[in-house]
């Protein structure tokens, strides 16, 4: 499942990853496609919080893959057509059904492409892939149906494309219980970090003169 929005060209940058999960967790795609990394941006992430009996436990595997390098990995895949970063996240699920993971957005301000999935033998593909918000995107999201992606079992690539370079942003794996850390996600549009900066300036500003 692959959905569309605007995108512009950028230069890159190669990073992907390497999976860590338990032994009853199927071994997934991202991680037997593997290659050179820049270690802020690859790696796993465990997921492990909970209260009483509502808990989630899981490895969430992530890289980002430069303009290109996403379909020397997986040949015929690639949905930007090789234009553009590939944020890609697989979930190797350790305990009760996951039923959603989310990454966040910086306020929207992203240059933001295709948004789904790459399945393979095994895995399992979410029920929908989508980019989440009132008008302008806050989140990248993908669903699974109840009972879809159980304890043990491994998720599809999930994966939205980017003409941006990444930075860490929060996201979320929803199972009975929600955990939350930081993956990577693209950087704001220049104009709007430029925007950010000044009122940073103008707050700083502001202080010196009460002082």
């Amino acid at each position: 499942m692959i959905s569309r929005m605007s995108r512009t060209g950028v230069v890159g940058l190669a990073v992907t990853a390497v999976l860590v999960a338990g032994s009853a967790v199927q071994a997934g795609l991202l991680a037997a496609n593997s290659g050179g990394a820049i270690p802020a941006f690859t790696g796993t992430q465990f997921y492990n919080d909970g209260f009483s009996s509502f808990t989630v436990s899981a490895n969430v595997d992530f890289a980002v893959f430069a303009p290109g390098a996403f379909g020397v990995a997986f040949p015929g895949q690639d949905p930007s057509g090789g234009t553009e970063y590939v944020y890609a996240y697989q979930i190797a699920n350790l305990s009760t059904d996951i039923n959603k993971m989310t990454v966040g957005l910086n306020g929207g301000d992203e240059p933001l492409g295709s948004i789904g999935s790459v399945a393979g033998v095994g895995l399992v593909d979410p029920s929908a892939s989508l980019y989440v918000g009132s008008g302008t995107p806050n989140s990248a999201a993908w669903d699974f149906a109840p009972g879809q992606l159980g304890n043990g079992l491994s998720s599809a690539v999930l994966f939205f494309t980017s003409p941006a370079p990444p930075e860490l942003d929060t996201a979320t794996v929803n199972a009975a219980f929600a955990d939350t850390h930081n993956l990577p996600s693209p950087t704001p549009e220049p104009a709007t970090l430029t925007l950010l900066a000044l009122g940073a300036g103008i707050t700083c500003f502001g202080k010196r003169r009460r002082m």
